[in-house]
């Protein structure tokens, strides 16, 4: 029998601490552990503009500073997927859900910047998930103009190694780096610094598979995904890394046995979702659920890959 308990961590927002609250599932009651230290994080303020001449959004997210002594730290725009950033528990607080403070954590331990950009409640949105393609004013064609202006804040930071910038992404945000990574796009390809790493966990990769425009990315890019993925299956990224081999920029997929969608988000239950709409098979759903073994095994590919195209 599983017994449902809680972990709470903390992040510090402009000097004020918010609750984390990360479920986890264990057979027995377990001692506590010992607190994390806090993080501390500030909230920034960007621009993003949802089409040429469209409408303004006053974009923001949230900045996490790397440990270490230097001066200037290689940094992470870390872009969030279609759950968006915060914790579905308490919908009136601010939570970072335990995937993305575990990134945070992970990311800045290793000396690298991050930055959250909050693609979706400036938009009026707290989750995408549920909405069609044609609803989502979210898509991942205008979250890549959010990680363009977020490249252009980033280069305004004193503490911003401008010249070693990567990005990670989930799911939707994942989808969204393969869209901002894309040189087959005009406004990509005109960018006059480009990343220099992308590392994508579980993006839909068909849009990019089957068109008939080559795809190039801007960056060696390093995909990681579960064998068993059938909200984003994985047989496109495995036609995309095909298509990209031999190039300086080529792709790396990683595929984990036994594994699903969200299996890096810690203490997440194996369950069906029959609320997404146009994935899976009709009336089967889609499965999503944590996988411990895969996650550490990911973070450990996603730390090296960075450590070798930033450092």
């Amino acid at each position: 029998m599983n017994i449902r308990g809680k972990t709470i961590a903390s992040l510090c927002l402009t000097g004020l601490c918010v609750q984390l609250a990360a479920t986890s599932f264990a057979a027995a009651p377990a001692a506590k552990p010992a607190p994390l230290p806090p993080l501390r994080t500030d909230r920034v303020f960007l621009t993003s503009v949802e089409s040429p001449g469209g409408k303004a959004t006053a974009l923001f997210g949230f900045w996490f500073k790397g440990k270490g002594k230097a001066d200037k730290k290689p940094t992470i725009i870390a872009m969030h997927g279609c759950g968006g950033l915060y914790s579905s528990v308490n919908k009136e607080k601010i939570e970072f859900t335990p995937r993305h403070i575990a990134m945070a954590r992970a990311l800045t331990d290793a000396g690298y910047n991050v930055l959250f950009p909050d693609s979706f409640t400036p938009r009026g949105r707290r989750s995408i998930c549920q909405e069609s393609q044609a609803q989502r004013e979210a898509s991942s064609a205008n979250r890549r103009l959010d990680v363009q202006i977020a490249l252009r804040w980033l280069a305004t930071q004193e503490d911003v190694d401008y010249a070693h910038v990567g990005m990670v992404g989930w799911s939707h945000g994942a989808t969204t780096i393969l869209a901002a990574m894309n040189l087959a796009q005009t406004d990509v390809a005109v960018r006059k610094v480009q990343p220099k790493a992308a590392v994508a966990f579980y993006p839909t990769c068909t849009p990019y598979a089957g068109s008939r425009t080559p795809y190039k990315p801007a960056a060696p890019m390093l995909i990681l995904m579960g064998e068993n993925d059938d909200w984003t299956p994985p047989e496109a990224c495995e036609s995309l890394e095909k298509k990209t081999e031999g190039s300086d920029t080529g792709i790396t997929l990683r595929l984990y046995p036994d594994t699903y969608h969200d299996f890096d988000a810690p203490g997440l239950p194996m369950h069906v979702r029959m609320d997404i709409p146009g994935a899976g098979k009709r009336g089967e759903g889609v499965t999503s659920g944590g996988n411990a073994d895969s996650r550490a095994e990911a973070y450990r590919e996603m730390l090296k890959f960075l450590k070798d195209k930033l450092e």
